[in-house]
């Protein structure tokens, strides 16, 4: 049972106040699967009800693998002063689609049910709740249906707000132009959220992966951390671009950052001002299963720090960080920031950066370096994979396809020690090959045939292969086994590391290049698979996979032929699936389409975003078919609001796939600067500097058509902060 603590000094005590006006609804609720709209109800009988954690997907809490309906309810309290005004019900998001009742009153729907059901899973849901409805007691109701994937109440805010400070916060993000309110810190050992709208450290989690395994997620251990202060905050950003979060109040400052320099796994609230001020603050949060606690008072120069240290109950680190606090000299928040500075310095920046793409390239680094997994995890296989995005993104989990991007940036940065542990994790595992065979519904065996180091999809936390599995089967996307090739050829071209590539050499000929071989059919291009956007078996022969595979075997060729090994054949490979794509993909003599089934414009998947990458690879090197293929896409997935922004990834009427991807957009600007449009390269680059410089120089996953906010997974790493940085290299060398 969660229960709320207060720190004061060394000691616990309860406490129940919430923060200033906003009432948070996270926490236990009741839960049941199943459909009974008399569940809508202010009073039903919930003896035989579950109880689930919220936010969190039901996977993770209570039903690893069920798809279908579900209903959640809660109850909350109005104090009497706050009872005669309108509020608003604020959940980050459902998966899929939801129908929500307060005392037994609908006040909003998002998405569709059965039988035309249609997904909602990335929208923020936002009920007004008129003052006539509301009592002093409330019972909220939700009824959910999910068809595949994640399902639930699943991402903060799960909150109620008071219409007129809902609409305050409205105006001003339309006013600074920015939509993004949660800041992470990582060390790649554990991980913690900050809301600058609510003033709160939304969670604390463990790890930074959000699964162990298939049937055991990662949960915070502590949650909803509030300063108790008469004071409000003035700012929160992060210092010089760092993972090092600080919040100025008049007073005083806070520091909140998971240590790399001590590289423990304790989360650090450090509150910097008068001693004799500072000394009287506490802090109040919840926790599920307890924790450990434990504060140090420094005086460093004219300045007192008072540190607050939280770490998991299950932790050993307390006592260690406690003696590394005393025996530091100056301060840890100080060090911090000097520590990833320290690895600014360490990068090669292009020359001529304006200072907006500064700012966002060493916040890109930041990004980039939270999201590997650090080498003392406790998980030995887990070491050195990189998530495709940072809490609270969903997408905390690692995809060979947005590590491979990933691998690349920090080549070109010259990070080369990140980049070759991100290798290893994917070359030393041995728990991948459970794809070899996989016999589909249709009796066809979609298997990789041969044995195979790459995951097929993702790996869980523990460093295993996943394969995103439901109820259409897994993802098996052989576009991985390219991407990882050329992001290895890059980095051993660029650091010279040849004893790595000799080291592992055997591995990428017989369990990487032979397996992306095998899987080329008579057609002369991959067989079906998942493709690049995880569409299920049983899939499609996608263009972009044929195209990275292509890619991959012509730089694998490359470098087998420099290192005296075999490499006729893996050039030959190559050559064939070129000509295979343009014998089946190419349309009209104009467009490279999305897949070889799609014939017509108006398929689903006939344009496709991802097909820019065989042009900003270089593995199609026709120009004219290049300006011909963008005019075509510039009509059908070039977003329309306003001046030219960006791309959207599918022409559909599906609101995740039909919303501005800022990962298209940089894609497309390398791919411009290739075919000598350095100008429209400029404007794409511009365009993410200038939305993420108001979003804390972070990068989305989406960016909405209507008002150009934030959605979906945020912050990218690989698509995010990896692929800015490859764009800012091709624009400025």
């Amino acid at each position: 049972m969660l229960r709320s603590c207060i720190l004061f000094g060394a000691i616990l005590l309860f406490y129940i106040n919430l923060p200033a006006q906003n009432i948070s609804l996270s926490g236990n609720w009741k839960f049941h699967t199943g459909d009974n709209l008399a569940w809508k109800a202010e009073q039903i009988n919930e003896q035989d009800w579950q109880t689930i954690f919220v936010p969190s997907a039901w996977e993770s809490s209570l039903l690893p693998n069920y798809d279908g309906y579900a209903w959640y309810r809660t109850t909350f309290q109005i104090p009497d002063n706050l009872l005669r005004q309108d509020w608003v019900l604020r959940i980050g998001a459902i998966d899929d689609s939801d129908e929500t009742w307060l005392n037994g009153t609908f006040i909003g729907s998002t998405g569709k049910f059965p039988p035309d059901d249609q997904s909602a899973w990335d929208t923020p849901r936002n009920y007004v709740i008129p003052a006539d409805l509301l009592k002093k007691q409330n019972t909220l109701a939700i009824r959910v249906y999910d068809g595949a994937g994640g399902g639930g109440i699943y991402l903060a805010p799960v909150e109620l707000m008071p219409r007129k400070q809902y609409d305050k916060m409205l105006r001003k993000q339309r006013k600074q132009g920015r939509s993004y309110h949660q800041l992470t810190t990582t060390n790649g050992l554990i991980a913690a959220v900050y809301n600058t709208a609510t003033h709160e450290v939304e969670n604390v989690y463990p790890h930074i992966f959000s699964a162990y395994d298939s049937a055991l997620f990662v949960q915070p251990y502590m949650s909803q951390l509030t300063l108790d202060s008469p004071e409000k905050p003035l700012s929160a950003a992060y210092v010089q671009n760092t993972h090092v979060i600080e919040v100025r109040y008049k007073r005083f400052t806070v520091n909140y950052f998971a240590s790399f320099g001590n590289s423990d796994r304790m989360f650090y609230a450090v509150l910097r001002g008068d001693s004799a001020y500072i000394a009287n603050l506490r802090f109040v949060y919840k926790s599920p299963d307890g924790l450990q606690v434990t504060s140090v008072f420094k005086k460093t120069g004219k300045q007192a720090e008072k540190y607050f240290l939280f770490g998991p109950a299950d932790g050993d680190d307390l006592n260690h960080s406690r003696d590394y606090l005393a025996a530091l000299q100056g301060s840890l928040a100080d060090a911090e920031v000097a520590w990833m500075r320290h690895v600014f310095e360490r990068c090669r920046f292009p020359e001529g950066l304006k200072r907006a793409e500064r700012n966002l390239m060493e916040q890109s680094v930041a990004v980039l370096k939270m999201a590997q997994v650090a080498d003392n995890e406790i998980f030995p296989f887990a070491e050195g994979q990189i998530m495709a995005s940072l809490r609270p993104g969903v997408w905390s989990i690692s995809w060979v396809r947005d590590a491979a991007f990933a691998i690349d940036a920090l080549t070109r940065l010259g990070l080369y020690e990140e980049a070759r542990k991100a290798l290893l994790f994917m070359l030393a595992t041995e728990s991948t090959n459970q794809y070899k065979h996989y016999f589909h519904t249709d009796g066809k065996d979609y298997g990789i045939g041969v044995d195979y180091q790459i995951s097929v999809t993702r790996y869980f936390g523990n460093g295993r292969e996943e394969s995103d599995f439901d109820h259409r089967g897994p993802n098996i996307e052989i576009d991985d086994f390219g991407l990882f090739l050329i992001a290895l050829c890059n980095y051993v071209n660029a650091s010279g590391d040849a004893a790595f590539f000799r080291q592992w050499q055997p591995v990428l000929q017989s369990k990487v290049a032979d397996a992306i071989v095998h899987n080329i059919n008579n057609q002369n291009i991959i067989r079906a698979d998942s493709g690049p956007w995880e569409h299920h078996l049983p899939g499609r022969s996608y263009t972009f996979t044929s195209g990275v595979c292509g890619m991959g075997l012509e730089q694998f060729a490359a470098l087998q032929q420099q290192f005296g090994y075999e490499s006729d054949a893996y050039l030959e490979a190559s050559k064939r699936l070129r000509a295979g794509i343009l014998a089946h993909m190419l349309y009209d003599n104009r467009l490279l389409k999305g897949n070889a089934s799609d014939t017509s414009p108006q398929d689903h998947y006939f344009y496709d975003a991802a097909t820019f990458e065989l042009f900003a690879g270089g593995f199609i090197r026709d120009k004219t078919l290049f300006l011909s293929h963008m005019q075509a896409c510039d009509a059908t997935l070039g977003v329309k609001t306003g001046a030219k922004a960006g791309y959207i990834r599918i022409n559909s009427s599906d609101s995740y796939e039909n919303q501005e991807w800022p990962f298209a957009g940089l894609r497309v600007a390398v791919a411009q600067v290739r075919f000598g449009n350095k100008a429209e390269a400029k404007r794409l680059v511009k365009r993410v500097t200038n939305i993420a410089g108001r979003n804390y120089n972070l990068i989305p996953e989406i960016i909405t058509l209507d008002t150009e906010s934030y959605k979906g997974s945020i912050p990218m790493a690989g698509y995010g902060a990896g692929a800015y940085v490859l764009a800012i290299f091709a624009v400025y060398e």
